[in-house]
């Protein structure tokens, strides 16, 4: 049969397994531990699940047993180490998995120093034996264990091969159908059914006790910080002609740090489109015949922040305030002419005041009629197929929203609203409430 046996150089003291929340490692950085509690709940799931497994602090075997207790109408098994009661039972770490157990053991043995794991055949774990000066665990392999040593790679990064890019303190991988994060060559967080450009083994994630990612905002905040410091450009430019399609698309790239020089050199004389409306510049696309990356538009934003003038974007403007969702048209034709002067002169006919410019414009979102934004009223191309009294509509609506800075829905719109209309019937009647 197959047994996993794990090592460490020195010999374990027991009170390592009774000890809760007893860790020398939580102020040391360059541990992979901190807690002092993944060895107790490792305990605890084996003997819950029946797994056999040994322990050997240099020839002296440790112990385990359990003994039935009862607790206010319940009953636990009490853990016992080498014959000594603990406060530990077998109830704890219920929400535990058979990876949590070879990742507890194995990141305490990296911790303590010539950590390693193999994988061993015997007959029985009755038949392993000891080593000298060295703590040993040894782990009988079911179904659910033999499936982490063939997907070994998903849980640990040290004998990965696809290397891309390392550091001091980090490393990029090829990534794929799933996104996998380590902390220091362990993993500490993955999605299984989301494709990456890359895997990442990063020194400075921080995790919570369950040895995951403790706060996902802050990890996709920092990471950006890390991909944009980059200077290796075979990295980014993987990043900027995949990324959208790739989990990294929704990282917080408007983050406040700026990119190194190197993305500008990879960009060169490149235009940038926003991902978000690319179906708006098609003919201008035509035109570059290639010579455009279409990425993200916060992305866009912050690398307009760094580098300014010195990279092109279509929609420029736009997408410098952040508004890369409606494209100006900027040459209307005679009919969109003569039914825009059709409704204007309608509305001022009937007193109603337009403060604010009118453009007409194609919108990214085909569901949007209108907009106010920077005091310009923005009408849709699509309203012309509606006719004018649908336009004067929309221009009386948009012209509010810029007059009040009320949104959509709002109840201080619709209040507003009431009140418009309130007054008009007061002047038509020459009665005021």
């Amino acid at each position: 049969m197959k047994i996993i046996k794990i090592t460490s150089s020195g010999e374990i003291d027991e009170r390592a397994f009774s000890l809760l929340g007893a860790s020398s490692k939580r102020n040391d950085n360059t541990k992979i531990g901190m807690f002092g509690s993944g060895l107790k709940y490792s305990l605890a799931y084996l003997l819950r699940k029946g797994i056999k497994f040994r322990v050997f602090s240099g020839y002296r075997e440790v112990k385990f047993t359990t003994e039935l207790e009862n607790f206010r109408e319940r009953s636990f098994n009490r853990i016992f180490v080498n014959g000594k009661e603990t406060s530990l039972t077998t109830d704890m770490g219920m929400d535990w998995t058979h990876w949590f157990i070879i990742r507890e053991i194995y990141c305490n043995a990296l911790d303590e120093s010539e950590g390693s794991i193999t994988i061993e055949e015997h007959n029985s774990i009755d038949d392993v034996t000891p080593d000298e000066d060295f703590t040993s665990f040894y782990i009988m392999v079911d179904e659910e264990f033999e499936s982490i040593i063939q997907n070994w790679n998903d849980y640990f990064s040290e004998k990965r091969k696809d290397m891309l890019y390392h550091d001091e303190e980090n490393k990029i991988f090829v990534g794929g159908e799933k996104v996998l994060i380590y902390r220091k060559g362990i993993r500490c967080q993955c999605h299984e059914q989301i494709k990456g450009i890359f895997n990442y083994d990063l020194s400075w994630v921080k995790i919570n006790e369950s040895r995951i990612i403790a706060d996902d905002w802050d990890f996709r905040y920092k990471l950006v910080t890390f991909l944009k410091a980059i200077t290796d450009e075979k990295i980014i430019h993987t990043v900027l002609y995949n990324i959208n399609q790739y989990w990294e698309k929704n990282l917080y790239w408007d983050n406040a740090t700026a990119f190194s020089n190197n993305w500008k050199n990879v960009i060169d004389e490149k235009y940038l489109i926003p991902y978000e409306s690319a179906g708006l510049w098609e003919e201008e696309i035509k035109e570059l015949k290639g010579n455009y990356i279409i990425i993200p538009q916060a992305m866009i934003k912050s690398l307009k922040i760094t580098f300014g003038d010195d990279i092109k974007v279509i929609g420029d403007n736009a997408i410098s305030n952040s508004k890369g969702d409606k494209k100006i048209i900027e040459n209307i034709d005679k009919r969109q002419a003569y039914l825009l002067e059709e409704a204007v002169s309608f509305l001022e006919d009937a007193n109603f005041k337009i403060k604010y410019p009118i453009k007409i414009v194609k919108f990214n979102n085909p569901s949007v009629f209108g907009q106010a934004d920077d005091d310009v009223i923005y009408l849709s191309e699509k309203l012309f197929n509606m006719g004018k009294r649908k336009i004067a509509a929309v221009i009386i609506e948009e012209n509010e929203h810029n007059s009040t800075g009320y949104g959509d829905e709002s109840r201080e719109f619709q209040t507003h609203f009431i009140d418009l209309y309130l007054g008009a019937l007061e002047d038509k009647l020459s009665r005021y409430l």
